[in-house]
């Protein structure tokens, strides 16, 4: 059995062949559902892996079960991959260890990292492990995540605090990939990334800020989120709401990395691309939902939503409804 693309799911376990035929098998299921990887040889042809997989939203979601196996992926092995992703993984039990970015990373339950898909990477699993990958494209997760490349090939904990929610939550996701409805199931993957990107984002050192700044730029986020449809909405409306003035606003939102307009820009165009996969096209259209969220002009909603996500709103919607 061959894993194919374009099935809503797949569920594949090496104990379905023959004990002489069950690592070979594994090797096939491995490349056919994570890319292409090459595996050392098992001393014996018995082996048992078993992989789900599901695409949801235009991410991969696999959950892998399996025993102690290595493997790489070479420049030989990127070159036959199909697309350029980001991996984000999750170790919900077992013991891996992976050289990635010149580094050398131990993860064990409750570990999580993100891999390149373009780089050279070497796996070993040291033990029976559960994990779960999802093969998010590299300029939605760079959307999503503009800071990304700062934490490939790195250890995040995520046993404590808010992390330990997004475990749970990814592992559940993972566990029970199979039984999500499609309607549900692109939501849950927007609420993953969303909760991931939170998660990291939450561990970068930032500069001290006192309680009365943090609780007007709070404050501020939240009249932003609940306002996007308003066409005046920018820095100048932000700062005449609040009675300050505009260098001031724009100094709350540099000490968080942040620009105010490219945040607001941002806010928009992920709304935008979520009405997109949900849209009845009979009732919206486009240039409607670009308007529903603050855009006033069409051809420039296009060329910030291409600048974002790689692709034009009809393009993105086009990819969604075939995968």
């Amino acid at each position: 059995m061959r894993f194919e693309s374009k099935e809503l799911w797949q569920e594949w376990n090496s104990l379905e062949y023959s004990p002489k035929d069950q690592f070979e098998a594994w090797r096939s299921a491995l490349s056919d559902s994570h890319l292409r990887w090459s595996l050392d040889k098992s001393s014996s042809s018995q082996y048992y892996g078993k992989i789900k997989m599901r695409h949801l939203g235009g991410i991969r979601l696999l959950y892998c079960d399996c025993e102690p196996c290595y493997g790489r992926r070479t420049a030989s092995e990127v070159h036959q991959s199909d697309g350029e992703y980001y991996g984000l993984l999750y170790i919900y039990d077992g013991k891996e260890v992976v050289f990635h970015e010149g580094q050398s990373v131990e993860l064990k339950k409750d570990s999580f990292m993100i891999w390149d898909s373009t780089k050279a990477i070497d796996f070993k699993l040291f033990s029976d492990t559960k994990k779960v990958t999802l093969l998010v494209p590299q300029d939605r997760m760079r959307a999503q995540l503009p800071q990304v490349d700062d934490y490939i090939g790195k250890h995040i904990d995520f046993s404590k605090g808010l992390n330990a929610v997004a475990a749970s939550h990814i592992a559940a996701l993972g566990s029970e990939v199979n039984a999500i409805d499609k309607s549900i199931g692109n939501s849950a993957i927007d609420l993953t990334l969303e909760l991931i990107t939170t998660c990291l984002q939450a561990g970068r050192n930032t500069k001290p800020i006192s309680k009365a700044r943090q609780d007007l730029f709070d404050t501020v986020m939240d009249f932003i989120q609940n306002n996007l449809d308003h066409p005046e909405l920018g820095p100048g409306f932000l700062a005449n709401t609040y009675h300050i003035s505009t260098r001031y606003l724009h100094l709350l939102f540099a000490e968080k990395g942040l620009s105010v307009s490219h945040c607001i820009l941002d806010k928009r165009l992920e709304q935008c691309r979520r009405q997109l996969v949900h849209m009845n096209p009979y009732k919206d259209s486009i240039t409607r939902i670009a308007f529903q969220w603050g855009f006033n002009d069409s051809s420039h909603f296009s060329r910030v939503f291409k600048k974002k996500y790689g692709v034009s709103p009809s393009e993105y919607q086009s990819r969604y409804f075939t995968n």
